[in-house]
């Protein structure tokens, strides 16, 4: 990922409170948890993500006798793609690794970096952690045009230590002209991208809209009226909104930084573009935006993948079988 890597904007601390709150290391800390798994002496830990909670675990099994239950650990977006690549955060994951009797994650991609890191345990159901979707309720919230017909883009709005919004809207800005009939749609939305989203609307240089709070369900319908989805970063995993722009429709353009190619078929049902060259995405953006038989071929066949793939009574079974094969 070369200069890509910065330090994140807050330092993550690695399974330690804040020193500054004298009060937080007495309520949360390692030792606390320590003595609740003593007393409640569980058959498996699950810790979810790796930043916060399995180095969280991993100091309280540092102070607790050699007795220790079995722990599975979760790996969630970037926990080890990203911070791998820090030396503070590579150490810290390595002992986590090694220490793990199960390691879950949601792609391919990322079981093998687990496996570089240490870990030697089995290998479990690479699976979704957002879970399966209800299939016909999916289908009810989608727009019955065909996305060739739909005048709306999704945007990420993420601006953080992996989200690049900015760059989305920059792109946007250059294909203002092409994009007088479109609404722009921003969710979770970071404060400089909000900034300027609006700055450009009261400009009148795009039609943009920012959507600060609403349920799932609207945010699934606006991915049912949109043409195509964009999401730049240099981190994830899966990418859930890549997930949700496949099953409302939404041709996605994501960063080849997460697994979005273990998902969709790349140049045929989605565009996995580097994050660090802006000519290339300007031109598989253009590609998608007047492209119409690729777009309608695209949500065709991403429907047929969620449903096949993501369904609720798809997974059911699967996450039985996890957490049977976590305990066994």
């Amino acid at each position: 990922m070369g200069d890509l890597l910065t330090t994140p904007n807050e330092a993550v601390r690695l399974g330690r409170a804040d020193e500054s709150d004298a009060t937080t290391e007495g309520r949360y800390g390692p030792q606390v948890l320590a003595a609740l798994i003593a007393r409640l002496q569980p058959d498996l830990i699950h810790s979810m993500e790796f930043q916060h909670a399995a180095y969280l675990v991993l100091a309280a099994r540092d102070v607790m006798p050699k007795r220790f239950p079995r722990w599975l650990a979760t790996n969630w977006g970037s926990d080890i793609f990203y911070f791998g690549n820090f030396p503070d955060h590579a150490r810290q994951i390595r002992r986590v690794c090694q220490a793990i009797d199960r390691y879950s994650c949601e792609c391919h991609r990322d079981l093998a970096l687990g496996r570089q890191f240490g870990y030697s345990g089995p290998d479990m159901p690479v699976l979704p952690n957002s879970g399966g979707m209800d299939i016909e309720h999916v289908r009810s919230l989608r727009d019955s045009l065909p996305p060739s017909k739909r005048k709306m883009i999704m945007v990420k709005g993420y601006d953080h230590f992996a989200g690049r919004a900015m760059i989305s809207l920059a792109l946007l800005e250059r294909f203002a002209e092409q994009l007088r009939e479109y609404t722009i749609v921003l969710y979770s939305v970071g404060a400089r991208p909000r900034v300027r989203a609006l700055e450009l609307a009261d400009a009148g240089i795009l039609n943009i809209k920012v959507i600060d709070l609403a349920s799932h369900d609207d945010i699934l319908r606006h991915f049912g009226k949109a043409r195509i989805y964009l999401g730049i970063s240099i981190s994830d995993a899966i990418s859930t909104s890549v997930l949700e722009a496949m099953a409302m429709g939404a041709f996605p353009i994501q960063t080849n930084t997460s697994c979005c190619e273990e998902w969709f078929v790349n140049s045929m049902t989605g565009f996995a573009v580097p994050p660090d060259d802006f000519e290339e995405i300007c031109g598989k953006f253009e590609r998608a935006l007047k492209d119409d038989a690729l777009v309608d071929y695209a949500a065709i066949e991403n429907f047929k993948v969620i449903e096949s793939r993501l369904g609720r009574d798809t997974l059911k079974p699967k996450m039985a079988e996890f957490y049977r094969r976590a305990l066994a």
